[in-house]
């Protein structure tokens, strides 16, 4: 495995990937053998603490995804606010379960900036991270329209108590694309709380979805949601 990581840091796009299949097959040989697989992991967080070309970066980031414990979270929370090994660091994080990756990915939200940062929210997303609404919520209103709407759009996936109310009161002052991915995220803050049972207040969201100064799409949209929640009037 030594020979294999020293390959893997000196890896780059175009050449062979033969060690990269062999790791790739020693991690599949391992599935299930907890011991094994946290022997893999220590050995792949060595070639991100290293000098290792791109390339050999993401590979172990993709393996991580797979592997990866919350041993793996300090190597990749450094990680998160480089324009190069933001999305790879990401990638695996999105995958890696428990509160030590979320942790990482809202430590990580103040700290980057651009397109990052914006990698970040979508993640927090993608995690449906709950201890990210509050911050989330104030993202809504950065005058960087794409982090604002990214927000918004993290906030529809999370879909608790708190995005759902940031998300209530940002369909009243938002403007532009924001104020589509904000009506679009309260549309599935409404569609959550139908699921989950909550059909009254789902329906209150619908209706004020479907006034008159709403987007068409937005409006056919909740009149859907209406007819599926059958929730009493």
């Amino acid at each position: 495995m030594e020979e294999l990581l020293e390959k893997v840091k000196t890896y780059d796009w175009g050449q062979s990937r033969a060690a990269l299949t062999e790791i790739t097959e020693a991690i599949k040989k391992a599935h299930g053998n907890k011991e094994e697989t946290a022997k893999i992991e220590k050995d792949l967080l060595g070639v991100l603490d290293s000098d290792a070309k791109r390339a050999g970066k993401q590979f172990v980031c993709r393996q991580l995804s797979i592997i990866g414990t919350d041993a793996s979270v300090p190597a990749l929370g450094k990680m998160l606010t480089g324009e190069e090994t933001s999305d790879m660091a990401r990638y695996a994080l999105e995958r890696i379960p428990g509160s030590a990756a979320d942790e990482a990915l809202l430590g990580a939200l103040g700290k980057a900036t651009g397109k990052p940062k914006v990698g970040i929210v979508n993640t927090l997303g993608q995690r449906k991270c709950s201890k990210a609404s509050g911050p989330l919520a104030g993202l809504m209103g950065d005058s960087d329209e794409t982090l604002a709407a990214a927000a918004a759009a993290a906030l529809g996936e999370i879909a608790d108590s708190v995005a759902c109310e940031a998300l209530a009161k940002a369909a009243g002052t938002a403007k532009g694309k924001v104020r589509l991915r904000v009506l679009d995220a309260y549309l599935k803050c409404a569609d959550a709380m139908s699921k989950s049972g909550k059909k009254t207040e789902a329906r209150a969201i619908y209706t004020a979805l479907q006034k008159g100064d709403m987007p068409t799409p937005i409006r056919t949209a909740a009149l859907r949601g209406v007819i599926g929640s059958g929730a009493s009037r």
